[in-house]
């Protein structure tokens, strides 16, 4: 009887020097495993980069809650815009913005990829300034050089030909050409 309760004793005390060393625990062992892979996946959940999602308090041991913004319509049943997408504006805007930034340009590699940037940037946030209602604005520039060569271009879409509407322009300087199209497409 004295030999069992001493062997009783023995596995009592490994199992307290176990648990106090942290081996053979297996809660402890496995939340070390969990961290390790949460600490290697955290960077390829991409929420981060999405404008308006943002984290909040984690409540998961596996990853951040991200919280989605609140919706910007609520339904309405309201059809028709109403500050609707106006050609004469865009046309006045994008003049001005060329001939701001394309007067005098000379053609070069490192320059003109920077300048269509530059050119929609601005475009894009002078018209988002304007707060068109209920309209998505997508503003394409196309800089070339002018090499003796024919250019082409198509761009197509489902189309509302009651409600979308773009504008385009086109200028030439002797090494270059520059084509700014915006369009307002409707959301629903």
């Amino acid at each position: 009887m004295a030999d069992i309760d001493s062997k009783k004793s023995k596995n009592v005390s490994m199992m307290q020097l176990k648990s106090q060393s942290g081996v053979g625990s297996r809660s402890q062992s496995f939340g070390m495993r969990s961290m390790s892979r949460l600490k290697v996946r955290r960077q390829s959940f991409g929420f981060s980069g999405v404008p308006g999602i943002r984290p909040v308090e984690r409540t998961s041991q596996i990853a951040i809650e991200f919280k989605r913004p609140v919706l910007t319509y609520l339904p309405t049943y309201q059809l028709s815009s109403t500050h609707k997408f106006h050609l004469p504006t865009v046309q006045k805007i994008t003049d001005e913005l060329l001939d701001e930034h394309w007067t005098g340009h000379k053609y070069n590699v490192q320059d003109s990829p920077a300048l269509a940037l530059r050119i929609a940037g601005e475009l894009m946030r002078k018209l988002k300034a304007i707060q068109f209602n209920r309209y998505r604005i997508i503003s394409v520039v196309t800089i070339g050089q002018k090499r003796a060569q024919s250019y082409n271009n198509a761009v197509a879409f489902l189309w509302d030909h009651e409600r979308d509407n773009y504008v385009d322009v086109q200028r030439e300087v002797t090494t270059a050409f520059v084509q700014v199209t915006t369009f307002g497409v409707y959301l629903d």
